[in-house]
């Protein structure tokens, strides 16, 4: 699974965040950016409960504000929509 969210106010360099549930744990990907490059920091998390709960306590993300997006394909970058 994967989601992302877009700050409307920039929390420090962090302006955009994708959430990526792989089956080696849970990616935050930080983008400095609202376009479609890759991150520039990221943070990995055994569960997704504490991924959320970093973005719920870190970064001010609500639930509503996910959007829910395919998950890469092989060979594709885990951190850029395609």
């Amino acid at each position: 699974m994967r989601m992302f969210a877009l700050l409307t106010e920039p929390i420090g360099k962090i302006r955009k965040v994708m959430i990526y549930e792989s089956k080696n744990g849970v990616y935050v990907f930080l983008y400095d950016t609202h376009e479609n490059i890759g991150c520039y920091a990221d943070h990995w998390f055994k569960v997704i409960e504490d991924a959320m709960d970093y973005c719920i306590e870190e970064l001010n993300i609500n639930e509503g504000r996910w959007v829910i997006i395919n998950d890469p394909k092989n060979g594709e970058q885990h951190d850029i929509i395609y």
